[in-house]
């Protein structure tokens, strides 16, 4: 990225973010994303702990009352701490350095059930997976430009879940106006817990931060940043090929153990997941999003905490591998035309053949 886009585009410099992936490829590909279109500082912890360490720390060492960082960007599925465990923390631990801390979740196509659980946890906003530097941006300008007050209520803590304020056939809100306590940056919070609901009005510290006042619209990223930050993307992808040609011959030893080595076979098969989920949100971004499809397919094959896998189940796995193999060693980018169709039509065919037994 030349240093003009970066000139041109100087509103996020003083923005720190913490990026928290377990997987280092995509983590490096996040950080430079986040880098190319201007913030200032960028954080990089490996899982939910080594976030939870990170934001201790930096809150002993700065002075009272200031934030470790502005917005946390974290995965959902990692081993250890994962990201929903990191989101119980920043919003409900009293060792949690801000419990306003802007959260994003990133999310692939096989996580609703976690997303539903991370919004219910508070989370401020999600990044799918695949993402492009323009969905990163403008997730990111969202959170920052039109945050959500803070709603306390029974079993609730995090950024009021209703987005807008629209009219609705039938009012079923059982709390009336009487019952809210509103909480100002300058009121005292007394008496939180003889009211139900609890709104918390607070200025956009963000914002102020990086220029938007209240009545601004959402900036836009200038299309040349965008575009530069896109290129550096995409710069990885030889990266990417020689990341995935690693993986998937790993992850191919590890389902040949699967036969052989019955002691281990939940650990295999959790490491074999655990691969596919990254994979799935990778391919996209790369121009391979068959990857993506059938990484996808084969973390739900192995979802679920397997202790046995049959033999039709290990050639299930078996195929999966073998489709990603062929993805990548043609160079099938795209939906691949009739090579990518002939691909998934194989691999309906595994997935028939090789079906779970009752």
């Amino acid at each position: 990225m030349n240093d003009a886009s970066v000139m041109g585009w100087s509103r996020l410099g003083p923005l720190s973010v913490l990026v928290v992936e377990d997987g280092a490829f995509i983590r490096s590909v996040l950080t430079g994303a986040l880098r190319s279109i201007g913030v200032g500082t960028v954080h990089a912890a490996r899982n939910g702990a080594d976030a939870i360490r990170f934001l201790e720390e930096r809150k002993a060492a700065l002075p009272p009352g200031t934030a470790p960082v502005d917005v946390v960007i974290t995965d959902i599925v990692m081993p250890e701490v994962d990201g929903m465990m990191l989101l119980r923390w920043i919003r409900s631990s009293p060792r949690s350095p801000d419990k306003f801390l802007p959260v994003l979740m990133l999310s692939g196509a096989a996580d609703r059930h976690y997303v539903a659980q991370a919004r219910d946890l508070g989370a401020t906003d999600f990044i799918a997976k695949p993402f492009s530097a323009g969905t990163v941006s403008a997730r990111l300008m969202m959170a920052i430009a039109r945050p959500r007050r803070f709603v306390l209520a029974a079993g609730y803590f995090g950024p009021d879940r209703r987005r807008a304020a629209k009219p609705v056939m039938m009012d079923c809100r059982m709390t009336s106006e009487r019952e809210i306590l509103v909480v100002h940056s300058r009121s005292r919070p007394m008496g939180l817990d003889r009211h139900p609901v609890v709104y918390f009005e607070l200025p956009n510290r963000l914002g102020a931060k990086v220029g938007v006042g209240p009545r601004d619209p959402v900036p836009a990223l200038p299309e040349s940043v965008l575009e530069a930050a896109e290129a550096e993307i995409q710069s990885r992808a030889g990266d990417y090929a020689t990341w995935i040609a690693a993986e998937v011959e790993e992850m191919a030893r590890r389902v040949d153990r699967l036969g052989a080595d019955s002691r281990h076979i939940a650990g295999l098969v959790v490491d074999i997941n655990r691969s596919a989920h990254e994979m799935r949100g990778q391919g996209g971004i790369f121009g391979y999003p068959l990857i993506t499809q059938v990484a996808k397919s084969l973390y739900e094959a192995t979802s679920g905490g397997l202790k046995v896998v049959t033999p039709n189940e290990q050639l299930l796995f078996k195929a999966h591998v073998d489709a990603i193999k062929a993805v990548m060693h043609g160079r099938v980018s795209g939906d691949g035309g009739a090579t990518g169709q002939q691909l998934l039509a194989s691999l309906a065919v595994a997935k028939r053949k090789y079906a779970k037994e009752a």
